[in-house]
């Protein structure tokens, strides 16, 4: 038969396992739930480190795209100066009067797939505009190739206008290739137009 001092001894050591126990589950506990902390912070580390790398990838692609615009219109411009201050008489590039463009494709608005709009007066509009131009003012100088835009039924034709074009091609950043633009590269090109001065001084 048990005395009071050993029941009471056992009670205090069942307490003390039990509160053992109950540290010893929530120290697991704590250490499972800093483990999950960790393993989400270093989950929104990869995501926010590849996110910036897209953006800085693009922000490089971007730079490329600009250099390689800015290259081929000055090319262009130059192609088309030279077109203007030549000594013989060009063959005048048709000259269409844009009203709006037709989205292609990718229905993005100016892009290489649109197709340009002509506008309904595109006859009797250059001659509106040389109207207003007063060119009776111009002397009639026979040399001039401004005197026979009065007169005549294309003025748009009569203006010889000369055109210059350069393209390059844009290698495209892998990662660039892989998430938004699924080719090798991208061709950047460049018009330039101006009006044959050679005929006028």
């Amino acid at each position: 038969m048990q005395q009071p001092d050993d029941r009471r001894r056992t009670t205090d050591d069942r307490c003390r396992t039990t509160r053992d126990a109950g540290f010893f589950q929530s120290e697991i506990e704590n250490r499972k739930s800093k483990m999950y902390s960790r393993g989400q912070a270093m989950v929104e580390f990869m995501v926010g480190l590849v996110v910036v790398l897209v953006l800085l990838a693009g922000l490089i692609q971007i730079g490329q795209l600009t250099h390689a615009h800015t290259r081929t219109m000055i090319a262009a411009r130059a192609q088309a100066g030279q077109l203007a201050m030549a000594s013989t008489r060009p063959v005048s590039e048709t000259a269409s009067l844009i009203s709006d463009w037709v989205l292609g494709v990718d229905l993005r608005r100016h892009t290489h797939d649109d197709m340009a709009m002509v506008t309904s007066n595109a006859v009797t509009l250059p001659g509106e505009l040389v109207g207003q131009a007063h060119l009776e003012q111009v002397p009639n100088a026979p040399v001039s190739a401004l005197s026979t835009l009065r007169d005549s039924p294309n003025p748009a034709g009569d203006f010889f206008l000369v055109k210059g074009e350069a393209s390059e091609s844009v290698n495209i950043l892998p990662i660039i290739r892989r998430l938004v633009y699924a080719h090798s590269t991208l061709e950047v090109e460049s018009d330039a137009w101006l009006v044959w001065t050679k005929g006028i001084y």
